[in-house]
């Protein structure tokens, strides 16, 4: 597959204004020159992403599906060059943390505001990716730290790490109106249960595709919805879509409140440690001064030669 850059960016300009002649224009290229870039990349993907005989354009829904990672990759692009130019900056003390998606809307800036005094004259940047590319982008030096959950799938005989905290990967469901979960994994009898997962390829995914394996007694999952995003399974669980497994940090209010109910014992919970991973390698001044404010709060690194993050 050969996808040229630009042509994704054709592509949302189109998806955008609906109109192939606002987006020539907006792109400086004719029609004709513009329309054969759209074709280009509807042929590279192999499926047509756009409905021409509409006024205005609209999306196929293969186009539709097909926008959302457009958009993602052209951001995730931009912000990679952004970084690396960034890089070239002289003057700047900066301290780049790689972050797992699930872990960078709540754990993340918690961590950072217990650090307000120690980062004062210091600024955070958080670069959001999968783990395959946050090990990466740290074995290249592209970031300082890597915040994710301990994988044990994973080599890391280069790196040091510290434990933070142990939550838990909790299945979760909306409450009815007497407070009792919608969908219960420990009832009594056969049942179908609507399922909201995540990616196979990713972390959680992989955690919850090993609990199932092994499940306490059987129960059949019907997936209605996948998102790599913990966030999203549940707020679909919050819609009374399903069961979802969500880490227990992020759910916390909504447990509190009502809103959600756990909807298994804890034979369908798994624990999650959270690390703070560095390279063994000696780092920058800043680096290593934060390195040793944490080594103190949280106690002393591990190497972790066993093959875990």
């Amino acid at each position: 597959m050969n996808i040229e850059t630009k042509w994704l960016e054709d592509f949302l300009s189109l998806a955008d204004s609906q109109s192939f002649s606002r987006s020539a224009e907006e792109r400086h290229l004719t029609q004709p020159a513009f329309s054969r870039r759209i074709k280009a990349l509807e042929a590279a993907v192999g499926a047509q992403l756009v409905d021409r005989t509409s006024v205005p354009v609209h999306l196929t829904d293969e186009g539709a599906l097909f926008r959302m990672t457009a958009r993602n990759l052209v951001a995730q692009l931009r912000e990679c060059v952004s970084h690396l130019q960034s890089l070239r900056k002289k003057g700047t003390r900066v301290i780049d943390v790689a972050v797992s998606h699930t872990l960078s809307l709540s754990l993340f800036p918690a961590l950072i505001q217990s650090l307000q005094h120690e980062l004062e004259d210091t600024r955070t940047r958080q670069l959001v990716a999968n783990v395959d590319d946050s090990v990466q982008a740290l074995k290249n030096g592209i970031c300082d730290f890597l915040l994710a959950f301990e994988d044990p799938t994973l080599a890391s005989e280069q790196f040091r790490r510290l434990e933070l905290q142990t939550e838990t990967l909790v299945p979760v469901c909306r409450s009815d109106e007497e407070g009792r979960p919608l969908f219960d994994l420990d009832a009594d009898g056969a049942q179908e249960v609507p399922y909201l997962s995540y990616p196979r390829e990713i972390y959680l995914g992989r955690c919850v595709e090993r609990l199932l394996a092994r499940a306490p007694h059987p129960v059949t999952l019907r997936p209605t919805f996948e998102s790599p995003l913990a966030d999203s399974l549940k707020v679909m669980a919050l819609q009374g879509m399903g069961v979802a497994w969500v880490p227990s940090f992020a759910i916390r209010e909504e447990l509190r409140q009502g809103f959600l109910t756990v909807c298994g014992g804890a034979a369908w919970q798994v624990p999650l440690q959270v690390s703070l991973y560095r390279c063994s390698r000696a780092l920058s001044q800043d680096v290593e001064m934060l390195w040793q404010v944490l080594e103190h709060r949280y106690g002393a690194a591990v190497a972790d030669v066993s093959g875990s993050l």
